[in-house]
């Protein structure tokens, strides 16, 4: 049954470049870095959970319909399917909670040596998480390089400002 699978991904990624399209069009346009990446975010988000809901519908059908017509290989077939679907599910909860307790360390490690770099990423990542996690209700992409590389444009850009000051 790919084609359930390539349907979730499909619908996924429709989704997705509605919603996260939308909201990274507006993080482009007013050149506000960390909107771009959320909505970025929403489009990877929504095609893995996409991804995951075509694995569980493929794998249902092939389980049911092996049973139905006696065919072990494709009841089998459907079962480690619905196996992998399970599986990302519990990966992207397991690796969404590390971000998130990453983060939080990070934080608070960054109050306690009075680091404000380590307090904004760890918040920044923290918020990025809340707002995908509100807008996709499903699986969560985030991709901690994106802000991290944000961070050095945003300081990159401080320093040319700051250099284009002084010279005036």
């Amino acid at each position: 049954m790919d084609t359930l699978k390539k349907a979730g991904i499909i619908a996924g990624a429709a989704i997705g470049g509605v919603i996260g399209g939308a909201i990274s069009v507006v993080g482009k346009v007013s050149k506000v870095k960390i909107i771009d990446e959320i909505g970025s975010s929403i489009v990877d988000s929504t095609i893995y959970t996409g991804t995951i809901v075509g694995d569980i519908a493929s794998g249902t059908t092939d389980l049911v319909a092996g049973k139905v017509t006696k065919n072990e290989d494709q009841s089998q077939e459907g079962l480690t399917t619905l196996k992998e679907g399970g599986g990302k599910v519990v990966d992207n909860f397991v690796n969404n909670f590390k971000l998130v307790a990453k983060n939080g360390g990070e934080i608070l490690e960054g109050i306690k040596e009075k680091d404000m770099d380590k307090v904004t990423h760890g918040a920044k990542t923290l918020a990025k998480t809340a707002a995908v996690g509100a807008m996709t209700v499903g699986a969560i992409k985030i991709d901690e390089g994106d802000i991290k590389k944000s961070e050095k444009e945003s300081e990159d850009a401080s320093s040319i400002n700051e250099d284009s000051t002084s010279q005036e």
